[in-house]
């Protein structure tokens, strides 16, 4: 009985706001058709903003670019942006309409033309079959601004297409394929890839659903100096609340930074019962060392400020426009009536 009054009281004290853990997204899977898998913000955000039909087969495996974790896709590369929170399409629109900057189609109107959907951020406009395709299927944070006005490009297979770029995506208008197919997005990740590859072990095709995430996500936490050792899972979770395991290890939230980019790295554990694996935590103190192992690799943080708060104080939860470490659990045992928060920065050269 102690041990699931323990447990509740972590669900409850870990949990910002009452909201239904997203086991899906948070579960990982594998296509086979790629060998690549997909989890996590990226899971949620490619099942609610279309799927399949709009960015394709993934193509790599999740990988640090730009200094932030990224993910390729046959139509897309989603973006992991933790200082916001939020999963944002990179431009792969724009990098692939570089070349055509010269040609009329990209030139802004000189005024909004009839019967169409003009956006003064770029001077270009929607209609037809395109503009409904837009409005139907994400619209602005799945394909972004048009660049350009529908022309004829050639395509990869020598084919004159009619075409128009965004900054996200490529339309193409298909008129012999039933009409739910005739406007179908152009494979800019392929076309991107092909022309940058990115690292080799990112493009190797992985053997389990397990590998999700696997070379930016941390896997143990260690504080020597008070013995804290213990494995780092990523299960379900919720945005803005906790799904923390019960016994076999510290839970690391999948939805907030990551180790070596910009962001808020949040870690929680339980305390209470006997050999559980932050019972040493409250023994910290500001100058610890603290061991992220990323990867097979240990990146180094040492501990700035030590603080307990209330259960409602959830501000230690937001995102941060540094690389921050955020370790979490509940004080004193016992009672567990406050939140122990552990902040640290990283090590300059780890």
């Amino acid at each position: 009985m102690r041990k699931l009054l323990v447990v509740l009281l972590m669900v409850l004290i870990l949990s910002p706001v009452p909201v239904t853990a997203n086991t899906a997204a948070g579960t990982p899977i594998l296509f086979r058709e790629t060998g690549h898998t997909l989890a996590y913000a990226f899971r949620e955000f490619y099942d609610r903003q279309g799927g399949l039909p709009i960015f394709g087969y993934p193509l790599t495996e999740v990988f640090i670019e730009d200094g932030r974790p990224v993910q390729y896709f046959e139509r897309a590369r989603f973006e992991w942006h933790a200082e916001l929170a939020l999963v944002q399409v990179g431009h792969l629109g724009r990098w692939a309409a570089a070349a055509l900057a010269t040609h009329p189609a990209f030139a802004p109107l000189s005024a909004p033309p009839p019967n169409a959907d003009f956006f003064p951020e770029t001077g270009h406009s929607l209609s037809g079959a395109f503009r409904s395709f837009w409005w139907a299927n994400g619209g602005l944070p799945t394909f972004g601004f048009p660049l350009s006005e529908p022309f004829e490009y050639i395509d990869n297979n020598g084919q004159p297409r009619l075409v128009q770029f965004f900054e996200r995506a490529r339309f193409e208008w298909h008129p012999q394929n039933p009409p739910r197919y005739q406007v179908l997005l152009g494979h800019l990740g392929r076309e991107w890839l092909a022309a940058n590859p990115a690292p080799e072990w990112a493009m190797q095709a992985v053997a389990t659903p397990d590998a999700a995430w696997s070379a930016v996500r941390p896997t143990r936490v260690q504080v020597p100096r008070i013995g804290v050792d213990t494995a780092v899972v990523s299960a379900g979770f919720s945005f803005g609340a906790w799904d923390v395991p019960r016994y076999t290890a510290v839970h690391y939230w999948p939805i907030s930074g990551y180790p070596g980019t910009t962001g808020n790295i949040v870690i929680a554990g339980h305390v209470g019962y006997r050999g559980i694996i932050f019972n040493q935590l409250p023994a910290i103190t500001v100058g610890d060392e603290v061991l992220l192992t990323v990867n097979g690799q240990i990146r180094r943080y040492t501990v700035r400020e030590v603080l307990t708060v209330l259960p409602d104080e959830t501000w230690v939860l937001a995102p941060t426009s540094r690389e921050t470490l955020t370790l979490i659990t509940c004080v004193p045992i016992g009672v567990y009536s406050h939140r122990l928060i552990v902040r640290a920065a990283p090590v300059a050269d780890s």
